[in-house]
């Protein structure tokens, strides 16, 4: 079996269609509209241009280039480059893994939405948790459905107009009533004579699809109560508050309590992705042949319909226009290289994997530059569609489209749903279109997810090539089942933001960084360009170089270090203070167990050690500044984690140092038989008349 030769695509456009539904992803959704909106709208192009050409391009050459020429997986095509480096093909294929335990269950989320579109559930009365605080502790308040009451919120007359005029167009079960602010505090005024558990309580209708998404979706999660308990659990044992009256429920175990409706969407999507990749590339070239083309189609209906809606033109403008001022923010040229390069799947190793089932003999330049450009299009036309929405929900409630704009989840799961539940067309046209809309984010995010699953396998399968692939994929696609339902839990949004920061922040760019190296310290870097060259329509020259060797660096190592101390001076989202260590051990801890693996698959055993002895000492630093640090002027775990990582780092390097070279020395036999004395020169070594001289 080990002889079979090697898997191939096709043809090209297979194979190109597949890298770029890699590429294509979630975030072109969800993090490019607002990224660009946030940081100068048009202007933001330019240096996303910048960003594009000195670091996107030149990374996705170079794993096109190392994937095709050693016909091999991330592992196998870099220790080829140099075997010193085979552990950073391990290490990105472990970050690619991370990150499918929890983009699977953002699919997941998808799939409630979508089932949920046929009836807009968001619209409807969402169950509510309020958080209060009884004799000291807090408790959770529930209001059931029954006992909510959904409105509009209009600022004044005209506005309430308006958005009476949208409701009409529903049905009369379907419409919300639409009260001023005055007409809302009398309302809430009559409830205050009633017992609080008869009391009605009325969210809005942004309020109810927020509810909708923790309360329903995600199945109850509560960060509030959460850091409540955890803050009222510390007073306690400082002796500033009294202890329960009675037993409490762990909110511990709450937050690992599994969501079932998210565990079977995660069930599905893992089914759907091993039954794509089991077949091999062949299989995913027929796939991708529809899954890539679809999220366009669907988009483009969104933005037909977004651009027939009063005040899509106000969003789009909002879009494009160019805030020049903000060019001068090296923020802003911070955000477009963290957008250019984590949209497109560099880092993963998947397209390494892609590129080696391509002949050697096949273009390389060309195929990453379609690649990449047809990514960043595609986001561009995903920030048409978003904004000519978020436009008309600007100006249905009267507000500038700044105050609409969001990123990330808040976008699609609940900003994009009030939108597509208060269009003026219909109950069952606004159930169609939302149902587009969450099947464009599935096929969206399928693209990415089995492409690095596929990046996977190719590097087992290059590690055994005996191994059945179908038995491979089946074991990982389990595997992440597995990884995933800590997502599907309570507290999964938490662990999803921590493990997120950390695989994609830190991963990502530091599997990047170190492809730039060896690539460009450890390897001909002219033996590369020749082979680029030779089969390329579109060849390289020596800006190529500039980019590998000194550009594309020194931008990722800025990236890196601008990330650590910000980390490391403030803990990430405070999430401590929902459940102590969650970051140290989500975020750090992980980070550091995958490089640990990845060491240990490349037989790496010394490097190993150095990286288990750094994390053991932080630890122990931590640990012990916990115990015995001054309450009064370190109030949380954010103000140690610091100092407990600067005292590791040393005590590692200075120590670990002193006990290497101690070691050597003593094995290599130099501090055999020291004394103070002077030492005879061995026997063979004495003057031939040594002994008549004594």
């Amino acid at each position: 079996m080990a002889d079979q030769p090697r898997e191939r695509w096709t043809n090209r456009t297979a194979f190109i269609m597949a890298a770029v539904g890699s590429a294509v992803g979630l975030g072109n959704l969800w993090r490019f509209p607002a990224v660009a909106f946030q940081n100068g709208g048009g202007a933001f192009f330019i240096p996303y241009f910048v960003a594009l050409i000195t670091a996107g391009i030149p990374l996705m050459i170079v794993e096109y280039a190392l994937g095709q020429k050693f016909q091999g997986g991330a592992p196998q095509a870099l220790a080829a480059v140099t075997s010193k480096f085979r552990w950073v093909g391990w290490f990105a294929l472990l970050v690619g893994t991370s990150i499918t335990f929890y983009y699977v269950v953002v699919m997941a989320w998808a799939w409630h939405y979508a089932v949920a579109s046929w009836t807009i559930a968001w619209n409807r009365p969402a169950p509510m948790h309020i958080v209060q605080r009884e004799d000291g502790a807090p408790t959770v308040r529930e209001v059931p459905r029954s006992r909510v009451k959904v409105y509009m919120p209009a600022r004044d007359a005209a506005q309430k107009e308006r958005l009476q005029k949208v409701q009409e167009r529903r049905p009369l079960e379907e419409r919300l009533p639409v009260w001023t602010d005055a007409e809302l505090a009398r309302k809430k005024a009559e409830q205050q004579s009633k017992p609080v558990e008869g009391r009605t309580e009325y969210v809005s209708l942004s309020q109810n699809v927020a509810n909708y998404f923790t309360e329903v979706c995600l199945g109850r999660y509560r960060e509030d109560y959460w850091r409540a308990a955890h803050a009222y659990e510390q007073e306690v044992a400082e002796g500033r508050a009294p202890p329960p009256a009675a037993a409490r429920p762990s909110y511990v175990r709450e937050m690992f309590r599994i969501t079932p409706n998210l565990a079977v969407g995660a069930f599905a999507t893992w089914l759907l992705i091993f039954l794509i990749i089991f077949r091999g590339v062949r299989s995913v070239g027929k796939v991708v042949m529809i899954t890539v083309p679809l999220p366009i189609i669907l988009l483009l209906i969104v933005l037909i319909r977004g651009l027939t809606l009063p005040g899509s033109t106000t969003g789009i403008i909002y879009y494009l226009k160019p805030n020049w001022e903000m060019l001068r923010d090296p923020g802003v040229w911070l955000a477009a290289y963290g957008q250019i390069f984590f949209s497109l799947s560099l880092g993963f190793g998947v397209l390494i994997a892609y590129a080696s089932y391509m002949p050697p003999e096949s273009d390389v330049t060309n195929s990453a530059l379609i690649t990449s450009f047809g990514n960043c299009a595609t986001s561009f036309f995903a920030g048409l569609a978003v904004f000519s929405v978020l436009g008309y929900l600007a100006h249905v409630h009267g507000q500038d489209v700044k105050d609409v704009v969001t990123g990330g989840g808040g976008l699609v799961f609940m900003t994009y749903p009030i939108a597509l539940a208060t269009m003026p067309i219909g109950m069952w046209a606004n159930a169609i279109l939302s149902f587009l809309f969450f099947v464009c984010l599935i096929s969206l995010g399928i693209d990415s997810a089995f492409s690095i699953v596929e990046g996977v396998v190719t590097g087992f399968r290059d590690r055994f090539p005996r191994a059945s692939r179908a038995k491979l994929s089946a074991a990982f696609c389990g595997l992440g089942f597995v990884g995933s339902l800590l997502f599907c839990t309570r507290g999964g949004m938490m662990w999803l933001e921590i493990v997120n920061r950390w695989t994609s922040d830190y991963g990502l760019a530091l599997v990047g960084l170190l492809e730039c190296i060896a690539v460009g310290y450890f390897f001909d870097l002219n033996e590369l360009k020749d082979y680029i060259n030779e089969h390329s329509e579109i060849k390289v020259h020596n800006w190529f170089d500039a980019f590998i060797k000194v550009v594309t660096p020194a931008i990722l190592i800025f990236l890196l270090g601008s990330q650590f101390l910000s980390d490391i001076a403030q803990t990430y989202g405070n999430y401590d203070e929902v459940l102590t260590h969650s970051v140290t051990i989500a975020g750090w801890g992980w980070f550091l167990l995958i490089l640990c693996v990845a060491l240990l698959l490349s037989r790496n055993y010394h490097a190993v050690g150095a990286v288990a002895a750094t994390g053991v000492l932080f630890a122990a630093f931590l640990a012990y500044l916990r115990r015995y640090a001054d309450p009064d002027q370190f109030k949380s775990v954010g103000d140690l984690v610091a100092p407990a990582a600067m005292g590791a780092v040393a005590a590692a390097i200075l120590f670990g140092g002193l006990f290497v070279c101690i070691y050597i020395a003593v094995k290599t036999h130099h501090m055999a038989g020291l004394s103070l004395e002077a030492r005879e020169p061995p026997e063979e070594e004495q003057p031939p008349d040594a002994e008549d001289a004594e």
